[in-house]
């Protein structure tokens, strides 16, 4: 059984993914309002990972940063992919597909391992990151026609 701080670090993985997944897209990206949309997930990812950090820290547990080798993985992957131009609509994919994956597994830790005052903290990042899969629908969508 996992204690709420390895629970916590695990989803504080997942965060540091999905950073360094965005990130490796966002790069391979010329300015345009498909990049602006990317950044500014990546940026609330990165706010996510800060308060979990924080709360982690201020709590007395230890803060694991970074994503960890599977998450190093992920990331070479991803880069490897990139090599080849890959078009908007398969990005927005692969970035939907991780961030709902990643999101799931966070909410089961969640309720697994973690008392209310825990899940209050997280409860407002989980709605973010349901904001974030509809914004990438939206964008595979089309609905955003600037891209």
């Amino acid at each position: 059984m996992k204690t709420s701080f390895e629970a916590l670090n695990t989803i504080l993985k997942g965060e540091h993914m999905a950073i360094d997944q965005y990130q490796a897209y966002i790069d391979t990206l010329t300015d345009s309002p498909l990049r602006n949309h990317l950044i500014a997930i990546l940026t609330d990812h990165k706010e996510h990972a800060t308060r979990i950090a924080y709360y982690i820290q201020t709590n007395g547990g230890q803060v694991e940063e970074g994503a960890g080798f599977p998450g190093m993985i992920a990331e070479w992957k991803t880069r490897l992919a990139n090599m080849r131009e890959i078009a908007p609509a398969e990005m927005l994919k692969r970035l939907y597909d991780g961030e709902d994956k990643g999101l799931a597994r966070a909410v089961q830790y969640s309720e697994q391992y973690l008392n209310s005052a825990e899940k209050e903290v997280l409860n407002p990042i989980f709605s973010n990151e349901h904001d974030h899969l509809k914004q990438l629908q939206n964008l595979q969508e089309g609905l955003y026609n600037n891209i």
